[in-house]
């Protein structure tokens, strides 16, 4: 395993050029290019809001339910874009796999850095929306506390496609299952609703903070919008779901590192 790490460190230029690359050519061929790394998910929180927000009033008293939705889904779509596309890394690099000797984790952790650069934009896009939908928000240091989060997301985005891309590369099927998945997980992750507003069962309200992305969108909420720094508790929930996806990803991905140059019949 440490040979393998010490392996995979050594791809990191082409991981690098591999990202920026694929990031820099994926919107050419649209009028606005890039914009569409940012428009993408306002558009889509835009459109949640005016449904579930003005239509059937599921805000329920939520202090700037707007930034409330826009946090949401610009960090949960940070996620489910890396975990699809990670997860069908192998699938999707078959060429490169027949052609050259390299670690295969770097495929998944190619996506990973590519879908971090893009998130780039989107949180600039997110504290600039934050700052100018009334009421804004006071900036502080306490803002800056988005950054660990944004790197302990990226680890788990990581070890998430490299826990699937070997189920997906054996069943192709379980490929077009996930986008299922990432739709019953967005409703399960409070993105328009507060689901303390709903129900006082403690049950379902602990399912609900043992979600990792539910964390991390509450703890970015909080930071942005609320002047509340997460407590320690939410910081090692997220951080044990961090490294405990990413070492079983790891170890998955790379218990079945010989098997994905082999053709399916």
């Amino acid at each position: 395993m440490l040979e393998y790490l010490v392996s995979l460190w050594g791809s990191r230029h082409f991981v690098l050029y591999d990202a920026r690359v694929r990031l820099a050519v994926s919107q050419d061929h649209t009028l606005l290019g890039k914009m569409w790394l940012v428009l993408n998910p306002i558009l889509f929180g835009l459109t949640f809001y005016l449904i579930f927000g003005l239509l059937l009033q599921t805000s329920r008293g939520i202090e700037n339910f707007t930034g409330y939705v826009v946090i949401g889904f610009m960090m949960f779509f940070y996620t489910t874009r890396s975990f699809v596309t990670g997860a069908r890394s192998i699938a999707t690099g078959q060429n490169l796999i027949r052609g050259f000797s390299f670690p295969r984790a770097a495929l998944p952790l190619a996506i990973t850095v590519r879908q971090a650069l893009s998130q780039v934009y989107v949180l600039i896009a997110m504290v600039l929306l934050v700052l100018a939908i009334p009421p804004s928000e006071p900036v502080g240091l306490h803002w800056l506390l988005i950054i660990p989060i944004f790197i302990l997301q990226s680890v788990f985005n990581w070890g998430l496609g490299m826990l699937f891309a070997p189920l997906v590369h054996k069943i192709p099927d379980v490929g077009n299952i996930l986008s299922v998945v990432t739709r019953l997980w967005m409703y399960g992750s409070g993105l328009f609703y507060d689901p303390s507003r709903f129900t006082d069962d403690p049950t379902i309200l602990a399912l609900f903070h043992l979600n990792p992305l539910y964390q991390i969108l509450q703890m970015t909420r909080d930071i942005l919008l609320y002047d509340v720094v997460p407590s320690l508790g939410q910081w090692a929930l997220l951080v044990v779901w961090a490294g405990g996806v990413w070492l079983i990803g790891l170890i998955v991905f790379w218990t079945n590192e010989e098997s994905y140059a082999n053709e399916r019949r």
